[in-house]
Order: structure tokens, then sequence, then C-alpha cells
């Protein structure tokens, strides 16, 4: 499911970013490019993340909330900057020398504002992802 999400969602790569799994530097529709460490690794079997690219006219917030409107499952990225959960929040609130903070966070920031998780539970049907990938298309279609 990972791999037919990915090879009919090339299509949108000017609105998308897509992930790569760990020593991963690239894809094709052959399969994976890996680094020199010889490492490999297997695609998630439940999630496909894509991250909604700045210069996108939609947010993935918007296309999260389509989707959810159009019964197809979908899920922000858990953490991000996870100084931004509210057990985090509360916690600086009440001991702000709690955990020590090194830089900026931005790349953590954009994960949780641009990111989103597609299911791809191996139960899903082919007619099931091509539900999904035709809501997508239509809301890509609108902006």
């Amino acid at each position: 499911n990972w791999i037919y999400l990915r090879e009919n969602l090339d299509q949108f790569s000017d609105f998308f970013e897509f992930s790569l799994p760990t020593h991963s530097k690239s894809w094709s529709s052959e399969g994976f490019t890996w680094d020199h460490t010889g490492c490999r690794t297997e695609c998630s079997w439940f999630g496909f993340m894509l991250r909604i690219k700045e210069s996108a006219p939609f947010s993935s917030s918007s296309l999260a909330s389509y989707l959810n409107d159009q019964r197809v499952g979908n899920r922000m990225l858990f953490g991000g900057n996870l100084l931004r959960q509210p057990v985090m929040v509360k916690l600086k609130k009440d001991n702000p020398n709690a955990f020590r903070v090194v830089g900026d966070l931005n790349g953590a920031d954009q994960l949780m504002k641009q990111a989103l998780f597609l299911g791809t539970y191996p139960g899903l049907t082919k007619a099931m992802l091509d539900y999904e990938l035709s809501m997508i298309n239509k809301f890509i279609s609108k902006h």
C-alpha cells in the first residue's frame, strides 16, 4: 500500500515532499537507492507521511479536514515540536527549569504544521486506496 500510494502521488510532487526510510537516498518505481552503510529497511505498513510544501496553495490542516470529511483516515504527525504539546506547555509553566531547549526547533515546528499521515493498513483494498487517491486528486484540483 505504501508503494501504491507513493507511485500514484508522485504526480503531486509540486505540492508534497515524500519521506524516505532511514538510509535511503532516493526512490523510484523500481525501489530504493540506499546509502553506503549497507543498512536496509522496509517502509511502514501502517503509515505514509506527506509533508505539504510551504509553496503549496493549501495547508496540511485543510487537506486533513477535507480527507476527514470524505471519510479518508489521516493523522497529524505524532510529536512534531513536543514542546508545543499541552503536557509540555503545562510542565514548563509549572516548572520553568524542567528541561532545557537547544536551538530554535524550526524543523520540529515545520513537521508539526506541514506533515500528515495517511493510513496504509494492510487490510485496505485497492478500491479503498483508489478512493483515497481520487479524493486527494479532487482536493488538489480545487486549488
